[in-house]
């Protein structure tokens, strides 16, 4: 390895939607001497396979703000690179069909007013006129939240990581971190396949890898690399431009406009996991589609969702998209530095909106290496919350499974049926 990338203030491991984040936001803060490290290319894990979901409807404060540094983020980032990165905010349409999930939504668009957001109630006229496709005649209580939309993941993680290289980070490529280096109760740099890189700070974004590198310095990070995924309807029309995304909580569902088609994520009450120790080292290379399981799915959930889009028989299901997210059992980020370590901060558990929080991830990241203020409080993404974790338990990663089906839910707590 090269004298001048084999020591840096602050090294990063992941080049992904989080890492490129962070890269962005230490520079913001002043902080140059930055290094992020990437086995691969870019945003060639989950930040290329998101949905791009950019919903702000979450059961804390904490998190609403997250999202919300990433639409500012996203502004600032098309300043400073002159074109734009295809943020598309139509806002979202979310309806509720039965009692409890009428209850639910108000607690949650109290939670979102209490931070700020034009959230408001529409009539079925309103919400048909927004989305064509959607038939709302049993639903009890239709909202709309303005401030939401979708991006491209991959895109966005170009652009953190262009402007960060602006302000003067380093970013290297194709090379693998082994482990990390720990001397006392200090983390002092990485292991990389071309040799020891030191650092005052590290911090690690290495998303469904994060816990086999926590696990080389005995730190159980407490998440687990969850299944997601969703299918992408032929371009038949379905949506036009400006429709907003679609959240159906009942029925497990989300839908957003692509290309023509739809987008169309569903939830499974028990998402398959991994052990997070046996995971190939490509993303690409892992199997992580049943098609037979998946295709029933499908189906069984195409036929409960006729009732809110009629021609869903008509619609031809062209792509199915698979990635690994990593869940934690309350289904909320893991952002900080773990007990009894000092250098060391933990960037993931992102649950599925590591694109939504990338924004938050990065300027939380800089606060803690900083000290400077901000105003998102980071306490509820606190690495520690679990206690001992042992993140190869199938037990414990049960408990992941179950938080992800609450996601449509505004990641309420999974206690909550």
């Amino acid at each position: 390895m090269r004298n001048s990338v084999d020591r840096a203030e602050v090294v990063i491991v992941g080049g992904g939607l989080l890492g490129t984040s962070a890269a962005y936001h230490l520079t913001r803060a002043g902080v140059t001497d930055v290094l992020l490290l990437e086995r691969g290319e870019l945003a060639t894990g989950a930040s290329c396979r998101p949905a791009g979901f950019l919903n702000h409807t979450r059961s804390d404060v904490s998190t609403i703000r997250m999202i919300g540094r990433t639409r500012a983020a996203i502004k600032e980032l098309e300043q400073i690179l002159g074109e734009s990165i295809g943020f598309h905010q139509h806002g979202c349409v979310r309806a509720a069909f039965s009692e409890s999930r009428e209850e639910e939504m108000r607690a949650l668009e109290s939670v979102m007013r209490g931070a700020g957001l034009n959230v408001h109630e529409i009539d079925r006229q309103e919400a048909t006129a927004r989305v064509p496709w959607l038939k709302l005649d049993e639903a009890r209580r239709t909202i709309f939240v303005p401030e939401d939309g979708y991006a491209d993941g991959a895109l966005l993680a170009s652009a953190y990581a262009r402007a960060a290289r602006l302000a003067g980070a380093r970013i290297q490529r194709g090379i693998e971190v082994t482990g990390l280096l720990q001397e006392g109760g200090e983390v002092s740099g990485v292991m990389t396949s071309k040799g020891v890189v030191r650092a005052r700070w590290v911090v690690c974004a290495a998303g469904a890898w994060e816990m086999a590198l926590a696990a080389s310095i005995n730190f159980g990070f407490p998440g687990a690399p969850t299944r997601s995924h969703y299918w992408i309807t032929a371009p038949d029309g379905t949506s036009t431009a400006g429709q907003p995304n679609v959240y159906l909580p009942d029925f497990r569902a989300y839908m957003r406009p692509e290309v023509g088609g739809l987008l169309i994520g569903l939830q499974e009450p028990l998402s398959r996991t991994y052990d997070p120790m046996q995971l190939e080292p490509d993303m690409n290379d892992m199997n992580l589609v049943d098609e037979t399981a998946d295709t029933d799915m499908l189906l069984e959930h195409a036929g409960a969702l006729k009732s809110v889009a009629p021609r869903i028989e008509e619609w031809g299901f062209a792509h199915h998209i698979s990635g690994l997210s990593v869940y934690t059992p309350d289904g909320k980020f893991v952002v900080g530095r773990p007990a009894g370590t000092e250098g060391l901060v933990v960037a993931g558990g992102c649950c599925g909106s590591g694109l939504a929080g990338s924004g938050g991830y990065g300027e939380v990241v800089a606060s803690i290496i900083t000290g400077q203020p901000s105003e998102i409080d980071a306490s509820v993404y606190e690495p520690n919350r679990f206690g001992v974790v042992d993140p190869t338990s199938q037990a414990f990663r049960d408990r992941c499974a179950v938080a992800r089906a609450g996601k449509s839910r505004g990641n309420l707590p999974p206690g909550n049926k």
